[in-house]
């Protein structure tokens, strides 16, 4: 049951790195960051908004400006940072109930996987106390979160995904992995936190 809990850690933050990082160069293909991210620039405005407000801190700023401005990729870009960058500079629409409620099932937009790639990283957060996730628990949340992260990254995503399901995985790695869903989850609280009082601003 550790090792479901880790899984599902892994699951969210590989795969679903990836998923978002994909669905971000699909809105700012890389070659042409730089110019999108470039000082005037609408996108450039509103993340000075919040590296003044602390939602992106010093390495995201660095790997958003980087010495060579060309040299931009998301490919340097960590789950948090994506997550922002979606919400803030890709002209997307919030979905119906908002980025941190589940949407419903009806809803099958770019948005609303988002929002379920952050709803499933809550859900599984919520057994962070224990570290554990019984099989049945762990089956449905699978499904869950493995429909949205092929919906978002394509049927490609499956195979991968299934591979990773089976897999062994060490204590060491699975220490990694719930630490990294630990400090996705602390950081992206403070970040709504922050993006409340601007937007209540």
């Amino acid at each position: 049951e550790t090792t479901n809990y880790a899984r599902l850690c892994r699951l969210l933050v590989d795969v679903g790195s990836q998923a978002l990082r994909d669905t971000f160069d699909g809105i700012h293909p890389s070659a042409g960051l730089h110019l999108v991210l470039a000082s005037g620039t609408p996108a450039h405005r509103k993340l000075k908004l919040l590296k003044k407000n602390r939602i992106l801190n010093p390495t995201q700023w660095v790997n958003l400006y980087p010495a060579i401005p060309s040299s931009v990729s998301s490919a340097s870009f960590d789950i948090t940072l994506l997550m922002v960058l979606l919400r803030n500079i890709c002209n997307l629409t919030p979905p119906a109930a908002g980025w941190d409620k589940l949407p419903s099932a009806a809803d099958t937009s770019t948005e609303a996987n988002i929002a379920r790639v952050k709803y499933y990283r809550n859900t599984v957060y919520g057994h962070a106390t224990q570290a554990s996730v019984a099989d049945v628990t762990f089956n449905n949340q699978w499904v869950n979160i493995k429909s949205a992260l092929v919906a978002l990254g394509g049927a490609n995503y499956a195979a991968a995904i299934d591979k990773l399901r089976n897999e062994s995985m060490d204590p060491d790695i699975e220490e990694y992995y719930k630490k990294k869903l630990k400090k996705w989850k602390k950081y992206e609280d403070s970040v709504k936190e922050q993006l409340e009082k601007i937007e209540g601003k």
